[in-house]
């Protein structure tokens, strides 16, 4: 098991983090899709923003986070899809989620509380195969003394009734890939 939170910890976030397989999520109904996703995303992001400026507690502050995370599509993507999951972590998949649910929370809080002094801007959303939303945002930030735009799109479905990230890209680079080449 050592091995496998080595690479775990040792995984690469590019940007943020982020994910994308095969849409496994409930069918959102046309007006929850029509301004749904962005405003989901903008609602729970914000709500995560300000328990972290108000220093919330951990246990505040993960709660938020988990309510906007999809952890379990993250983890099955990352080992290549739900045909190749089981086959993949075998009797170690509980034990899998978990060190992934860690680390990707562990970084997005990270982020958050960096993220103060950067605001979003949240630019739109577009519509994608499988009732799958991809919400655009840039954040502005300085790097080397200058300032740079970056460009985050969250990839959200509905689970359960609710929108959630499965995926974000930053700058073209998805997470979900980057996960996939590690443990490959």
């Amino acid at each position: 098991m050592n091995r496998l939170r080595t690479r775990v910890l040792c995984a690469s976030l590019t940007g943020l983090f982020g994910l994308g397989v095969v849409a496994l999520a409930a069918t959102p109904s046309v007006a929850q899709a029509e301004d749904g996703a962005i405003d989901a995303f903008k609602a729970k992001h914000e709500a995560v923003a300000k328990l972290a400026k108000d220093n919330a507690s951990d246990a505040k502050l993960q709660a938020a986070v988990d309510e906007l995370l999809d952890y379990d599509y993250l983890a099955t993507a990352a080992l290549g899809g739900a045909e190749r999951y089981s086959g993949v972590c075998e009797s170690r998949c509980a034990e899998f989620n978990d060190l992934l649910t860690k680390l990707i929370r562990g970084n997005y809080l990270r982020m958050i509380r960096k993220a103060e002094g950067h605001p979003v801007e949240y630019v739109g959303q577009v519509a994608g195969r499988n009732n799958v939303y991809k919400v655009t945002t840039r954040i502005k930030v300085q790097k080397n003394g200058r300032e740079q735009v970056v460009t985050v799109d969250y990839v959200m479905h509905m689970v359960d009734g609710k929108w959630q990230v499965r995926d974000i890209i930053t700058d073209d680079v998805s997470l979900a890939k980057t996960y996939r080449y590690e443990f490959n």
